[in-house]
C-alpha cells in the first residue's frame, strides 16, 4: 500500500478529524542521500568497526603465516646500439630493420633477460639444481618440451631449476628512461643477490659475444665482396676513359666544357647585337621621318639644331626689315640671301644625319646576322656534345657508384677488423644487486589497506542486508512519508514504573509517567499530544485510541493523554474498551471487578462504575469490567452506542482505549460512533506491512484518523532531525 492510498484516511475524514494547522504540526523533512548515509554510518558504527576489525585481524593473521620473501634488484642502462659491427650489418641490409626502433630493441633485451638459455647459464654457474633449499619449490612437473623420456635425470633437474628461476624472475623497464630493473624474489636473500648478479653478468657477456660474432660475420662477408667489386670498378673506369677519347670530351661540367662556354658567350653577344640593331633601326626610322626632335642629343643633332636656330633668327630679322624698309632694301636682300644659305646648310646636314643613321643601322643588322649564324652553328655543336654526354654521364655515374661502394666497403672492412678485437657493450650496470635486508612479502601495510577496503565492503553488505531485512519503521520521517499522515507526537523510550500501587499518606504513586515524572521528556511529549488534540477541532469529543498489533503502547498513550488533558482543566473520561486483554486498571491501580461490561449488561449504572482519579478530580476512569464472552458484539451493540452519546453530554472529552485493529474487530465496531481515531505505533517494532494493513482497514470502514502517535522512539538512532531530544533529556528536563 503506497502513501497516496493511505492519505485517503484523512481525505475521507469528517470536519472533526481535520489535520491540525501546519504551523503546529510541521511536516518532518526528509533526509537527503548524504544525510541518510551519514546517519546510517552513525547508526551502524559498531557494526562497521567490528567488520573492519575482523577483516584487518584476519588479513594480518594470514600475512603473518605467509613465508618471508626477499627481492634482490639490479639496475641496468641499455643505451641505443652503437656497435660498429651492428651498424655495418644494418648498412648492408643483413640485419633487422627493427633495430632502428629503440623500443623494439629494448623489448628484445627484456625477453633475452628472461630467456631459458640465460636462466640455464645461471643454474649451471651457481649449481642451483644441487641446492636443496632452491629446489624445494620444484614440485611441479617440467613443461612438455622438457619432459621427454629421452632426457636424462640431470637434464630434467636442470629444467625444473630453470622453471623455478623463471617463475620468480622479473625484468621491467622504467618509464621515460633507458633503465631496466632485474629482480629475483625468494626466501634466501644472499642467494637472490647472487642469482641476479650472475644473470646480469651472463647477459652482458652474451651481448659482447653476439657483437663479436656479428663483426666477424661482417668481416667475412666484406672480404668475399671486395674482390668482385674491385673488378667492377676497374671495368667501369676503362669504359669511361675509352668513351672520352672516342668523342673528344674534354670535360662535361659547366666550368670545363669549352663548347658550352662558347655557346653561352655567343648567346650573350647575340642578345646585345639584337638590342643594338633595334636601337639603330629606331634612330634611322626617326631620321627618315624628319622628326629630329625625338632623336637623342648628339654632335650632328646639335649642329642641326644650331642651324635651325640661326635660320629662325634670320627669318625674324628679315620680317622686321621687310616691314620697315621694303623688300628691295639692300639690308633686306642681304638677310634673304643669308637665310637661303642657312637653309641649304640645314638640308645638307640633314642628309648627312640620315646617311649616318642608315649606315649604322645596316652595320648593326649585318653584325646581328653574323652572330645568329655563329650561334646556330655552336648550338648544333652543343647538341652533339649533349648527345655524347648522356652516355658519358651514365658511364661516369656507374664508375662513381662502384668506386664509392668500394671505398665504403674497404673502410668498413677495416672497422670490422678493429671491432672484432674490442669487447664493448651498450649495457652498463648502474646498481648491482645487494643482499636485501627487509622482506617484500608479506607486506603488512598493503595487507592492512586491502583489509580496510574489504572491511568497509563487508560492513556495507551487512548494513544493506540488515536494512533490507528490517521491515520495522524506525524513523518518524519514514512513517510520515509512508502513511501520508501527520505524526502528532513522538513519545521517547522510557522504563514504566511498577504496576503495583504504593500507598503513602493516602496518595497513590502509579506508572503513568505524566504523574510519576511530570518533568521528563516523555511527559513533555504527552503534553504535546494533548495540546495537539485540544487544538485539532472544536467538534472533537470522542477519541478512539488503537494500534495495529498488541504491545505497541496504546494503553499508555491513552492514559497519559487523558491525564494531560485533565491537568489542563478539561472533564475527561478514560474508558478501557479492550475487553479481551484489559490493562488500564493496572496503570492506575484500580479494581476491575466492575466496569464497562457491567454497565452494558445492566448490572450497574454508569455513574456508579466510573472511578474518579484521586489526584485529578477532572479525570474519571472506566475500567473494562468482568470478562465478556462476545466482546465485539457487545461493543457494537445499541447499548454501547447510547452510552457513548451520553458521555458526549457529560464530559468534554472521552478517550477510549480499544483492542488492536489487526488482532480483532472490536475497534472497528465502535469506531463509527467516535469523532476520530488516534493510531499508535511502536518505533522499531511496527512493520510497514502491519501499519499499511491497519490504515487500509480503517480506510475501508471510513474511519476518520486524526494522526499517528509514534511510541518508544529512540532519538539517538532515528536520524539527525531528532538528536536534539537526546540533548534536551540530558540538559533541560529533570528526571523526577
Amino acid at each position: 500500500m503506497n502513501s497516496q492510498a493511505l492519505v485517503k484516511c484523512e481525505e475521507q475524514s469528517s470536519g472533526l478529524a481535520q489535520v491540525p494547522p501546519a504551523g503546529l504540526f510541521a511536516r518532518i523533512p526528509q533526509l537527503s542521500p548524504l544525510q541518510r548515509s551519514v546517519w546510517l554510518l552513525h547508526k551502524y558504527r559498531w557494526t562497521i568497526a567490528a567488520c573492519v576489525l575482523i577483516s584487518v585481524l584476519t588479513s594480518l593473521l594470514i600475512a603473518a603465516l605467509q613465508p618471508r620473501t626477499y627481492r634482490a634488484t639490479a639496475n641496468l642502462a641499455i643505451n641505443r646500439d652503437s656497435d660498429d659491427g651492428a651498424s655495418l650489418t644494418k648498412s648492408l641490409g643483413l640485419g633487422s630493420g627493427d633495430l632502428d626502433d629503440y623500443s623494439v630493441s629494448l623489448d628484445t633485451q627484456l625477453h633475452i633477460l628472461q630467456s631459458r638459455t640465460l636462466a640455464l647459464f645461471v643454474v649451471r654457474k651457481l649449481g642451483l639444481d644441487r641446492n636443496a633449499s632452491f629446489m624445494r619449490e620444484a614440485k611441479f612437473e617440467p613443461s612438455p618440451q622438457h619432459s621427454r623420456s629421452s632426457e636424462s635425470a640431470e637434464t630434467r633437474t636442470e629444467s625444473a631449476a630453470v622453471d623455478v628461476l623463471l617463475l620468480h624472475l622479473a625484468a621491467n623497464s622504467v618509464k621515460q628512461t633507458r633503465i631496466v630493473e632485474v629482480s629475483y624474489a625468494g626466501p634466501d636473500p644472499e642467494l637472490n643477490a647472487q642469482i641476479v648478479n650472475a644473470l646480469v653478468d651472463g647477459f652482458i657477456d652474451d651481448s659482447i659475444r653476439s657483437r663479436y660474432e656479428a663483426s666477424t660475420r661482417s668481416a667475412r662477408f666484406l672480404s668475399s665482396q671486395l674482390t668482385d667489386l674491385r673488378t667492377k670498378v676497374e671495368e667501369s673506369q676503362q669504359k669511361l676513359v675509352a668513351y672520352e677519347r672516342e668523342h673528344n670530351i674534354v670535360g662535361t661540367d659547366d666550368k670545363q666544357n669549352v663548347i658550352t662556354a662558347k655557346l653561352e658567350d655567343l648567346n650573350k653577344q647575340l642578345t646585345a647585337a639584337e638590342a643594338e640593331c633595334m636601337e639603330k633601326e629606331s634612330v634611322y626610322q626617326t631620321v627618315a621621318s624628319g622628326d629630329l626632335d625625338q632623336l637623342p642629343e648628339t654632335k650632328s643633332t646639335e649642329n642641326l639644331q644650331a642651324l635651325r636656330l640661326r635660320e629662325a633668327d634670320l627669318k625674324n630679322e628679315y620680317a622686321q626689315a621687310t616691314t620697315t624698309y621694303g623688300p628691295n632694301y639692300p639690308r633686306v636682300v642681304e638677310l634673304n640671301n643669308r637665310t637661303k644659305s642657312v637653309d641649304a646648310s640645314i638640308q645638307a646636314e640633314l642628309k648627312r644625319v640620315q646617311a649616318r643613321a642608315k649606315g649604322e643601322y645596316l652595320a648593326a643588322a649585318g653584325a646581328e646576322q653574323k652572330l645568329k649564324t655563329a650561334f646556330e652553328q655552336q648550338k648544333q655543336e652543343a647538341n652533339r656534345l649533349n648527345e655524347s654526354a648522356i652516355q658519358y654521364g651514365l658511364l661516369k655515374r656507374d664508375f662513381d657508384s662502384n668506386r664509392q661502394l668500394y671505398d665504403t666497403l674497404q673502410e668498413r672492412m677495416k672497422e670490422a677488423g678493429v671491432a672484432a678485437g674490442l669487447r664493448s657493450s651498450n649495457i652498463r650496470v648502474i646498481d648491482a644487486a645487494e643482499v636485501p635486508r627487509r622482506p617484500v612479502s608479506p607486506n603488512f601495510s598493503n595487507a592492512s589497506a586491502i583489509a580496510l577496503f574489504f572491511g568497509f565492503v563487508l560492513s556495507a553488505l551487512v548494513i544493506a542486508f540488515r536494512e533490507g531485512m528490517h521491515r520495522a519503521l524506525d524513523d518518524p520521517a519514514d512513517v510520515e512519508a509512508f502513511t501520508a499522515m501527520p505524526s502528532l507526537a513522538l513519545i521517547p523510550e522510557y522504563q514504566p514504573e511498577s504496576l503495583q500501587i504504593v500507598e503513602t499518606d493516602s496518595q497513590s504513586r502509579n506508572n503513568v509517567i505524566s504523574l510519576s515524572k511530570p518533568n521528563s521528556v516523555a511527559a513533555e511529549a504527552y503534553r504535546t499530544l494533548g495540546t495537539s488534540i485540544l487544538l485539532s477541532s472544536p467538534q472533537l469529543k470522542t477519541l478512539l485510541v488503537t494500534s495495529s498489533l498488541p504491545g505497541e503502547g496504546k494503553t499508555s498513550v491513552a492514559a497519559n493523554c487523558a491525564v494531560i488533558m485533565a491537568q489542563q482543566g478539561e472533564r475527561v473520561l478514560l474508558v478501557d474498551a479492550d475487553l479481551r486483554k484489559p490493562t488500564l486498571h493496572t496503570c492506575f491501580g484500580l479494581s476491575n471487578a466492575r466496569g464497562l461490561t457491567s454497565i452494558l449488561r445492566g448490572m450497574h449504572a454508569a455513574a456508579d462504575v466510573a472511578f474518579p482519579h484521586p489526584q485529578l478530580p477532572q479525570l474519571a476512569i472506566l475500567t473494562a469490567g468482568p470478562e465478556e464472552a462476545m466482546p465485539a458484539e457487545t461493543l457494537g451493540s445499541s447499548a454501547m452506542h447510547e452510552l457513548m452519546r451520553g458521555w458526549r453530554e457529560q464530559y468534554d472529552y472521552v478517550i477510549i482505549d480499544t483492542a488492536p485493529v489487526l488482532a480483532v474487530t472490536d475497534a472497528l465496531r465502535i469506531a463509527p460512533e467516535a469523532d476520530s481515531v488516534l493510531l499508535v505505533m511502536r518505533s522499531g517494532q511496527t512493520t510497514r506491512e502491519a501499519l499499511a494493513r491497519a490504515c487500509t482497514s480503517l480506510n475501508q470502514h471510513s474511519v476518520p484518523v486524526l494522526g499517528i502517535v509514534i511510541n518508544a522512539v529512540n532519538f539517538r538512532s532515528s536520524g539527525p532531525y531528532y538528536s536534539y531530544h537526546a540533548q534536551l533529556e540530558k540538559t533541560y528536563y529533570r528526571q523526577n
